[in-house]
């Protein structure tokens, strides 16, 4: 507790009255606002790219765009930032100290101030068997399927904060389906009364538990869809597109009748087959549902498989498929993965916890085959358990051939440049 208490005192000090704003009002940001909230520490609003969130606000705070620090240094005042930006920390940083910040003194990273992020698996189970997921291969034993409790996840929860008290956002997912918990609502209002957002990511493959999720209002929810009609359900294998739209009008409709504030966006995974008009379908449905739409070039996960294949090996026949059809091919990908090799691995950041509260070295590796951190995370201590991580062999082998960068090529690939 204590070092969380220290660095409320320094950001404090550092601020020394000025206005505090929050660079990125996503997920992260807004769980630094409920958590800064929490001990009395009052700020200004946010920082945003999103022409939605300006427009919109977050939290009932003003959003404003980056083109506008200049204004707020003249302002009065100097604003104090925190950057609350995962993926484009570095970025960020890089403008304020072009904007004449100085870090810690005008600003602080994202890695200062929250050194883990959470990711809670409330679900070890899933609906679909998309074709780009481990779970389509049917000749593999699987990881152990169930759901947790509240009464376990209230168990967690109180442990993080209790270790980090700066933590203000978790997300409920990662290979399973969250909805598919039939104590998903208390999980997210049990969240809600310690002062942290949650964020849920759905396939909207079933409605079982849709409402009662929305209305206990998670901070953060996300859609992935691949296409439309059988171009979704080709890659959303087992999906069905009626029944994706059924819904997908229900969260509209859910969203604004009880939680008109959650941040709602769709992820769109982008193929070679699924651009032109599908994509400009899902767009059009997302400005008319006021979600954002965030296409992003689809990629092969778990890293199992890109593992197995950078070591020599084979991909599964579902696997196979997908690379086919990837918009960025999987050698390009690759070969652009190695050029940042000696960038840092910003997945250590995040501390997975699996439904059967094992805690997984890397939470981008599916299989339990040298992944597991822990045994149970109630009953160790977090610094083992982050020792444990730094040592697996699991890791050296992954950074051997860049995966540890892999993903975030993908997710930050510029999709108007693969045309």
């Amino acid at each position: 507790m204590n070092s969380g208490i220290s660095l409320i005192k320094q950001i404090l000090k550092s601020a020394d009255k000025r206005p505090i704003y929050i660079w990125g009002a996503g997920n992260q940001g807004r769980g630094i606002c409920r958590a800064l909230e929490r001990y009395g520490v009052s700020v200004s609003g946010f920082i945003d790219r999103s022409p939605v969130l300006v427009q919109s606000g977050a939290l009932g705070y003003a959003v404003i765009s980056p083109d506008r620090i200049t204004d707020l240094l003249s302002a009065g005042a100097k604003p104090f930032i925190i950057i609350a930006a995962f993926f484009f920390e570095k970025e960020i940083a890089d403008e304020c100290r072009r904007a004449g910040l100085v870090e810690n003194e005008d600003f602080i990273p994202y890695s200062t101030i929250k050194p883990h992020d959470y990711s809670v698996e409330i679900s070890g189970f899933c609906n679909l068997r998309c074709m780009s997921c481990p779970r389509a291969v049917k000749d593999r034993k699987r990881p152990p399927e169930g759901f947790m409790s509240l009464e376990t996840f209230e168990k967690v929860l109180n442990k993080i904060i209790s270790g980090e008290p700066l933590v203000g956002n978790i997300q409920l997912y990662q290979w399973g389906e969250p909805l598919l918990n039939p104590q998903i609502s208390e999980i997210i209002s049990y969240a809600n009364s310690c002062g942290i957002q949650c964020a849920v990511s759905s396939n909207l493959n079933s409605d079982k538990n849709l409402r009662e999720a929305i209305a206990a209002k998670p901070g953060w929810f996300r859609v992935s869809v691949s296409g439309c009609g059988e171009n979704y359900e080709l890659t959303h294998t087992g999906g069905s597109w009626d029944t994706f739209i059924r819904n997908f009008h229900k969260l509209e409709q859910y969203r604004s009748q009880y939680n008109p504030d959650m941040k709602t966006e769709i992820y769109y995974h982008l193929y070679r087959h699924n651009r032109g008009d599908d994509e400009k379908r899902i767009r059009n449905l997302c400005e008319s549902a006021g979600f954002e739409f965030h296409p992003v070039a689809a990629y092969l996960i778990s890293l199992n498989d890109v593992l197995e294949y950078a070591e020599g090996g084979s991909f599964p026949e579902p696997a196979k498929k997908v690379s086919d059809m990837l918009l960025l091919p999987l050698e390009k990908g690759l070969e652009m993965a190695r050029q940042e090799k000696n960038r840092e691995c910003l997945t250590l950041r995040c501390i997975h916890i699996n439904w059967d509260l094992s805690v997984s070295n890397c939470m981008m590796y599916y299989y339990p085959d040298d992944n597991v951190a822990s045994t149970n995370f109630l009953e160790e201590d977090l610094t083992s358990i982050v020792e444990k991580r730094k040592s697996c062999s699991l890791c050296r082998r992954c950074r051997c051939h860049a995966l540890h960068r892999y993903c975030s090529i993908y997710s930050t690939v510029d999709i108007t440049s693969l045309d």
